[in-house]
């Protein structure tokens, strides 16, 4: 028997081999997307996509033609794409956790293209699967496991192998050498957009993130959030219109701002903005319900003789208001006295149990019942009920 027909023998074998065990591929394909997907959601990641994919026959095919002799190790695959490069190294981690993987087959692509040169990037690697014993076939042994190719990249890296692939390797003809000119002209492209891409991720959570002694404004996250947040300047004009005031600058709104932010639990831009959108309706009925068109209407009783005016950021400030309130939560670093916020907290809880309850309504039955305007006195404010 010659070599050829020795190699066709192999072919003969492994084609045999791969239709044998089509079926068990198939069924692990969607259990690895479901369990690689879970894993790196459980880990915190947020922008990833995962596919995994079996092999087709013709494909499998021809690599065993090209080295007869030479196993077939991708007959299975898994690609996990990220947005971020800088999630990769971690994510792969994550992935490592759920395979007994083979480090000999550990590759860098990025690393096998000279120093001046852009091109496919993507961290691949075979690693097999520990518990297949449910999917295998009652005669397949399980200790044998079965062998996984991983491929990790980032989506912009996908893109562009995806489209290499298809233009240069499935063409029919040499391409131009202008072709191969503007695929490394775009390679170098998309390696910056995805440094660009990190960056970007980097200063945007250092800028939700609350530096020690932040001083808020427009310079904090909360700032940043009623400057560019289209619900919280929505709200802004919605309550000042209910209110029928005046919109200004107002002295001491920053502090009374961050005060109830602070108290509501709010410490982060995104905490900011969920805690928002969950109790800004709440907020904009206590406002109705509770704020002066008198007088002041952050300092009702510490500055009552300023005219009521309202400022920028006024429905955040009500809303966490009404979300510390409602959580039990004292309001600390605030000028308006512990006797008012009881009140307000009364309103609250009983907005928040009655939300078909007309808050003009229980605006009138609030003014009835509370203590006169410029109050400081804790005994001068009774308990108040409103049911």
């Amino acid at each position: 028997m010659d070599a050829r027909e020795d190699d066709e023998q192999l072919v003969a074998a492994e084609l045999a081999r791969y239709d044998r065990e089509l079926r068990r591929y198939r069924k692990l394909r969607g259990q690895i997307e479901a369990d690689f997907a879970r894993r790196l959601d459980a880990a915190g990641f947020k922008y990833f996509h995962v596919t995994a994919r079996v092999k087709s026959r013709e494909s499998f095919e021809r690599k065993v033609r090209r080295a007869p002799d030479r196993e077939v190790r991708d007959i299975l695959g898994v690609r996990i794409v990220a947005n971020f490069e800088g999630d990769l190294p971690a994510m792969e981690q994550v992935v490592r956790e759920a395979l007994v993987v083979d480090d000999d087959s550990w590759v860098d692509k990025s690393a096998l293209l000279p120093l001046d040169a852009f091109g496919y990037r993507s961290v691949q690697f075979v690693g097999l699967l520990p518990d297949v014993g449910e999917a295998a076939d009652a005669d397949a042994d399980p200790a044998a496991g079965t062998q996984l190719e991983v491929q990790l990249r980032t989506a912009l890296s996908d893109t562009w192998s995806e489209l290499e692939h298809d233009f240069r390797y499935k063409s029919a003809r040499q391409l131009p050498r202008e072709v191969d000119r503007l695929f490394a002209i775009s390679a170098a492209l998309l390696e910056q957009a995805d440094d660009n891409l990190d960056l970007i991720r980097r200063q945007v959570e250092e800028a939700r993130t609350p530096a020690a002694g932040d001083g808020g404004g427009e310079r904090g996250y909360i700032g940043r959030f009623i400057q560019y947040d289209g619900d919280a300047r929505s709200l802004d004009q919605i309550i000042t219109a209910a209110l029928d005031v005046p919109f200004g600058a107002v002295t001491g709104s920053g502090r009374e701002l961050r005060s109830v932010v602070r108290a509501a639990g709010w410490l982060q831009y995104d905490a900011l903005a969920e805690g928002f959108a969950e109790f800004s309706e709440l907020g904009r009925r206590l406002a109705v319900a509770c704020a002066s068109t008198d007088n002041d209407i952050l300092l009702t009783d510490a500055e009552p003789q300023r005219p009521a005016r309202s400022f920028r950021g006024i429905g955040v400030y009500w809303t966490a208001l009404a979300a510390a309130l409602l959580g039990g939560e004292p309001i600390r670093e605030s000028r308006v006295p512990d006797g008012r916020l009881a009140e307000y907290r009364v309103v609250t809880g009983y907005l928040y149990e009655n939300p078909d309850a007309s808050a003009l309504a229980v605006r009138s039955r609030y003014a009835a019942v509370a203590a006169p305007v410029g109050t400081l006195d804790d005994a001068g404010f009774p308990p108040i009920e409103l049911g």
